[in-house]
This record gives C-alpha cells, structure tokens and sequence, in this order.
C-alpha cells in the first residue's frame, strides 16, 4: 500500500483482526453494486471510502429532484444525468485510491451471469422483485454471494444470499426463501410507498458492513435476515432463516433431486414468475389532457396525507383504503356529487384509482391514466412530489 493509504485507512487497519491484510483484501475486490438509488449510494460510498478497490455501479435510471432526500450521492448539478455515472463522479472526488465504474444499462437475464462472474460479491440494492430473483440466481450459478437490502417506509432489512458457511456449504438463496414470487398488487416501490431517507441510508451502510465481512472473512457466517423497525421499541431483530433448500429450489438444489433446475438465465422467464405478465385490469381511461378545465366530478382516492400535499380544485376525496371497507357507502357518495356528471378517478400513479373504477363499476366513470404524475408532465404548474 502507499503512505497515503496506510494514512487514509489508518483507523481500520489497528482494529483487532483487521490489520494490512483485511486492508490488501478489500484493494483487490471487485464488487458489483446493482441499483445507484438510496440504497446503493450509502453502499458505494462507505465501500469505495473502505477501500474496496474495483466497484461496479449498475443502474439504467437518470437522477431525480425526488431522488436527492435520500440518494446521497446525486447532486441538483447532475439531475438527468445516469444514476450510476453520477455515482461514479461523486467517489471520484471522494476516494481517488478506488476504481468506480459506471454501467448505464439494467440487469437482465442475458447480461446478468456475465457481471456476476466478474465480481467477488453483489449488492442488490434495487427494489424490484422480478430483479432480486434474478440477481440471486445469476449470484448462485457464478458462486458468488449477494447482499440484499429493502427498504420502505420506515422499515428496512437485510440478508446475506449464498453466503459461504463455516462447513464449506453454501447459505440459501432467493428462491429458498421465498420459492413463490408476491403478487405484484401486493408489492410496492418506494415511489409508490414512500421511504424515509435515513432507512435507505442504515440499510445501505449495513450492506457495506456485511460486504466488508465477506471479503475480509471477519464476522459470524450464520444466515440470518435482519429487520430494521425504529419506530418499534425494539429497532433492531435479527431473524435466523431457513436453510438452503437443497431437494426443492431450482437455483441452487441439488442437480439430482431438482429435475427443473436453472441452468441458463436467458432460459427463464422471470416477468412470468413474478406474475407481472398477468392481464391488466381493463377500464374505462381517459388521458390527463381532459383534466384540466373540466365539468366532471373529481375522485381522488390517495391517502389523506397526500391529499393534503396538493390536489386538483374541487376534487372530492375517496382515500382508497375507505373506499374498499364501504363501497356502498362509496358509490352514493361519488353518485350524489356527481349529478350525472363523467366521474373522473385520479391517484398519484394510476394504479389505485384503475382498481377504484373496476371496483366501483358506476356508469361514466373513468380512470385518469398515469395519474397526478402524468398530469403534472400535462400541466407544469401543477406541483408534484
């Protein structure tokens, strides 16, 4: 190492156990960080300013106003700019002793094996389920590790797939955990959720932590999923999870007891398993651009908390939730205010306020496709969050 590394690490390197050769370990990994969002950022960061000498950033998404609360890294001089670029000019300036390559493209099942072998571990700091099934398992065919992080709203996890044991074995991936893919109405990204950025910030941290034990082979090697709840009164718990599955998980089963096993990731039809490919929910739409001005009735059906972030003039508010609980209820309202009027059915995205016209089934009714967001694209003077 030169002085000015041994000068740079120096409060590392008198750990017990850590010393010049952690340090020699970290400078000659490679890691592969998929995802440059508010998850990836913290990782980045505290691996590259570790020392952690080669470190791939994936990301195909342009940076954000929305993003900078809890993406670190990106800067209001960089929005439109790739995240992963922008990531890579940011430990530039932060860390000249590493090398940060940027890669302006998404995972997929035909790229995903490739960067996988080039690397010694891999983040999965993404927040896409279709994407963690197919991280794990291009993790388990190149024999590497993958640390997976989550978070949303207030609460974040984090687990080590396909570690390497004590005994030599392997940990369970992805698919031991979870053989059956959720729904896709039963998940949600942070820009549908919402996060707070201190989460992000924890898990992606903790992501550098177990990064920095696996190179370095410091730490318990038990395989473990670890759940962050602040506002819980216990913060932290540590949940020991199942083994890997052997007779069972086509990724990482054994070959003689799983007939179906992975063997080609371009094979595998992951938008399918993940049951995005179900039909969608077919309704009556109409654009933004017959918002603006109009005589219809406006149901809003987001949250009473984003009602209060801003809303269109006159529009009666429905919060989803409720409406769901008394759709009779529901209907006489919107009916009442109607007058006879077309009903228009707006949320942030589209996608509650689709479900909301399905389930009211009430004449002249329609949904506002893309929601407030694409209303906003619409109208530039409609604030949006």
């Amino acid at each position: 190492m030169q002085r000015q590394e041994l000068a740079r690490y120096s409060r590392q390197l008198i750990l017990p156990h850590f010393g010049s050769q952690a340090q020699l370990e970290l400078k000659h990994a490679r890691v592969l960080v998929i995802g440059a969002g508010g998850i990836g950022c913290p990782a980045v960061q505290y691996l590259a300013s570790a020392g952690v000498g080669w470190i791939t950033v994936m990301d195909a998404d342009a940076v954000e106003t929305s993003n900078l609360s809890r993406q670190v890294l990106h800067t209001d001089e960089r929005v439109g700019t790739n995240k992963a670029a922008s990531i890579a000019a940011a430990i530039t300036l932060l860390q000249p002793h590493v090398h940060v390559e940027a890669v302006a493209c998404a995972l997929r099942a035909d790229n995903a094996f490739m960067y996988a072998q080039r690397h010694d571990v891999i983040l999965d700091c993404t927040d896409n389920v279709m994407t963690r099934y197919l991280i794990s398992d291009a993790g388990v065919l190149a024999g590497k590790p993958v640390v997976s992080g989550a978070a949303q709203g207030y609460e974040g996890q984090l687990m080590v797939l396909h570690r390497p044991l004590a005994d030599g074995r392997r940990g369970p991936c992805y698919r031991c955990l979870f053989p059956e893919a959720p729904r896709p109405e039963h998940t949600q990204s942070c820009d549908d959720g919402g996060v707070l950025g201190c989460v992000t910030g924890i898990v992606g941290t903790w992501q550098a932590l177990e990064t920095i034990k696996l190179l370095t082979g410091l730490g318990d090697t038990t395989p473990n999923l670890l759940f962050f709840t602040p506002m819980d009164t216990q913060a932290v718990r540590c949940v020991r999870v199942r083994p890997r599955q052997t007779r069972t998980c086509r990724a990482c089963g054994d070959a003689d007891q799983v007939p179906n096993k992975i063997v080609h990731l371009p094979d595998e039809d992951y938008v399918s398993f993940c049951a995005s490919a179900v039909a969608p929910i077919h309704v009556p739409s109409i654009d933004v651009n017959h918002v603006q001005g109009t005589d219809a009735l406006i149901v809003d059906v987001r949250p009473s908390h984003e009602f209060a972030i801003t809303s269109l003039p006159h529009s009666l508010h429905i919060d989803w939730d409720s409406m769901r609980r008394d759709l009779p209820r529901a209907r006489a309202r919107i009916t009442e205010a109607a007058q006879g009027r077309p009903i228009y059915v707006v949320c942030r995205r589209g996608n509650d306020s689709r479900a909301a016209v399905q389930q009211l089934a009430l004449p002249n009714c329609f949904n506002v496709t893309g929601g407030l967001r694409a209303y906003a694209e619409y109208d530039t003077s409609f604030p949006m969050y």
